[in-house]
């Protein structure tokens, strides 16, 4: 039994516009909460919670979420003694698209593994250079806990988007193409993501009209799939905010800030991974992007993801 109501809580930032106000929020429900913030590197940023906490089980809230039921870090949280060192990782709703899944949700974390993380920039293995959850052991939780809320900015929507692009083109940090070389790229995607993360990844490409900067998340998702899947980009990059900012400022503001010529090259996107992938990728309306979320319930994510 972990009482969460001991457990420290710890809030991660680096450079969200709104980290500031969702810190607030957080701090008014759990005045326990501490902050990480500025810390360079996803690997840095987790250990430096472990290292400010004392607690075994430490929770961390990331910079862009909104918690949508702070009394439950006062509860109890029942668990089989077999999974005492994993992660637990609770959904998160994704405010553009709807996705509701542990990316950028709140986890319960083992103390000692925060403080011996090897992912990142630290990557001691191949499969932990993009991602936690392919090397540390997860259990995923359906409860869904916080929004998460990616649009304080342009560039806030446009790296979210990128980031899972190309993330969701991966299976133990390994790039389709690369574990079915001998398929044709849309039958090795299938083969090698499954179901929920392809369901997933179309998602990111298609939905989002009908929120202010959310035609920025799909963009950024339909770069990032092409760059992953079709031109052998070197997804390790995308666990590097350093990079992404020299990107965003070098490549994606110059040509693509005015919105006609983002829609144009969006919809060139789209037209090369329906090709490529079959995803079947549309530029909705607002109201049909409205639609699809009020309809669509996606996959349950639930279980231990790893084997300890």
């Amino acid at each position: 039994m972990i009482d969460l109501g001991a457990c420290d809580v710890v809030f991660l930032s680096f450079d969200e516009p709104n980290a500031d106000t969702h810190f607030e929020l957080v701090r008014r429900a759990v005045p326990r909460a501490k902050r990480v913030h500025g810390v360079k590197g996803f690997d840095a940023a987790h250990r430096r919670a472990g290292e400010i906490a004392s607690s075994p089980y430490v929770i961390t809230i990331d910079a862009d979420n909104v918690l949508l039921d702070p009394d439950f870090l006062t509860a109890c949280l029942d668990i089989a003694p077999r999974d005492r060192a994993r992660v637990f990782s609770f959904s998160g709703r994704n405010t553009v698209n709807g996705l509701r899944y542990g990316n950028g949700g709140v986890k319960i974390w083992p103390r000692s593994t925060l403080l011996t993380l090897q992912t990142h920039e630290n990557a001691a293995r191949s499969d932990a250079a993009v991602d936690f959850c392919w090397t540390v052991p997860y259990y995923q939780l359906n409860r869904l806990l916080s929004d998460v809320v990616i649009t304080g900015s342009d560039y806030q929507a446009f790296r979210a988007g990128f980031r899972e692009g190309v993330k969701l083109n991966l299976a133990d940090g390994q790039i389709a193409y690369d574990a079915f070389p001998n398929l044709p790229k849309a039958e090795a995607l299938r083969a090698h993501i499954g179901e929920r993360n392809l369901d997933r990844l179309k998602v990111w490409c298609n939905i989002g009209a009908d929120v202010e900067r959310g035609d920025w998340a799909i963009f950024g998702a339909r770069l990032g799939c092409v760059v992953a899947a079709l031109q052998g980009f070197d997804v390790t990059k995308v666990a590097d905010y350093g990079w992404i900012e020299y990107f965003w400022t070098d490549r994606i503001t110059p040509d693509y800030s005015e919105y006609q010529a983002r829609a144009a090259y969006s919809k060139e996107l789209a037209d090369r991974l329906n090709e490529a992938l079959d995803l079947g990728i549309r530029d909705l309306s607002p109201e049909a992007s409205a639609y699809f979320k009020s309809k669509h319930r996606g996959h349950r994510a639930y279980g231990a993801m790893r084997v300890v």
